[in-house]
């Protein structure tokens, strides 16, 4: 079967990183994969296997008013041309926008097309007019991917999409490396304790409450400092403000305690020099780090947020809920982790076992599946 994945890019983020799994596994399988997207493969972070052909439609940048229109209709025109010239059997689109364009880009065309969400849609803004798109061409689509039940509900609800299937993130072990890597020596001396974060977008992944938090527990717990890596210093800002992460840690008083490495390639290193991982997310899909992080025996919190982190921690046994955007609360959860080592090493034994439960082998078969 001839499969091919659009997306918007391969530029870093979870979604990114599950399709190169994906296409991977599809190649191993004998089937015949590619994958589209609107960047350029010099933009790309992930790399992908030398099996899977490669389109780029050269389309990627932001646009206002109505040149944003008139942008939209250039790549659902390029996408329609490169339907046409492939000739694939399937299609998934990867993200909601994606999905939009690939369903009005196949009419007419013998080619199934399947969407897949990456987050949880009813948190994820895109818009009124992209809304109202989807609710009118997910139903479509031959069928849909949802990351947790509770997403797919909502997307049967409020998109009117059918045969929609739930189907998690895998864990891919070993956790591959790749350029650029950043020895965690380099960063951060052998003596201090760390907490890691892990992601590329400081609103959704809540660094701003993470940073506040770390703030109400630096006095108590001198020894430890906070890692998060995958944000640039001063180009991104939190909260939707125009505060950089890095001037939030300034102004709450522990830039000196508060690292940004930046994108890593080697962030299993990362995982194995952490002491704990924190997920502080506002939203989900299906956190693609918390896994990587418990499957690396990292003792882990997170935010008990829609969706993904309460399919993965059963609170007290293998990690901690905190109720989702409490700050106060993750800075409790905080502070009972640093100061129980017995726990964290009981966590981390625990915490190992979701590379069994969320094996590559059994997801990938749920994807064989569905087509």
């Amino acid at each position: 079967m001839k499969i091919f994945f659009y997306i918007h890019s391969l530029t870093g983020g979870g979604a990114e990183r599950v399709t190169a799994s994906l296409v991977r596994h599809l190649a191993d399988q004998g089937h015949e994969v590619g994958v589209i997207t609107m960047t350029s493969e010099e933009r790309d972070f992930y790399p992908l296997d030398p099996r899977v052909r490669r389109v780029t439609l050269d389309l990627a940048g932001v646009n206002r008013g109505l040149g944003k229109l008139t942008a939209n209709y250039r790549r659902w025109r390029a996408l329609r041309r490169a339907l046409k010239a492939e000739q694939p059997d399937v299609v998934v689109a990867m993200m909601n926008t994606s999905i939009v364009l690939a369903i009005l880009a196949a009419i007419g065309l013998p080619v199934r097309v399947y969407g897949s969400e990456r987050n949880y849609p009813g948190r994820q803004r895109i818009g009124s007019a992209w809304a109202l798109l989807r609710r009118l061409v997910y139903r479509f689509a031959a069928g849909h991917v949802a990351q947790t039940r509770e997403a797919a509900a909502w997307l049967v609800r409020h998109a009117g999409a059918r045969n929609v299937h739930v189907i998690p993130n895998p864990v891919v072990w070993p956790i591959a490396s790749f350029p650029p890597e950043v020895a965690p020596e380099s960063v951060i001396s052998p003596e201090r304790k760390v907490i890691l974060a892990v992601g590329s977008k400081p609103v959704q992944k809540g660094f701003d409450l993470l940073v506040r938090a770390l703030a109400g527990l630096a006095a108590d717990r001198p020894e430890w400092d906070l890692v998060i890596l995958g944000v640039d210093p001063e180009s991104d800002a939190v909260c939707g403000g125009d505060a950089s992460i890095q001037r939030l840690a300034e102004g709450e008083g522990v830039a000196g305690r508060f690292h940004l490495p930046g994108r890593v390639g080697n962030v299993a290193d990362w995982y194995k020099r952490a002491n704990i991982f924190v997920l502080s997310s506002r939203y989900e899909g299906f956190p693609n780090v918390l896994l990587e992080a418990m499957a690396s025996g990292c003792p882990s919190i997170a935010f008990d947020c829609d969706t993904g982190p309460r399919d993965v921690i059963e609170d007290g046994a293998n990690g901690l809920l905190v109720p989702a955007e409490d700050f106060e609360g993750l800075r409790a959860a905080m502070a009972c982790l640093t100061a129980d080592e017995g726990l964290r090493q009981r966590f981390g034994e625990q915490a190992v076992a979701v590379r069994e439960k969320f094996a590559e082998k059994k997801v990938m078969a749920l994807w064989q599946d569905l087509f």
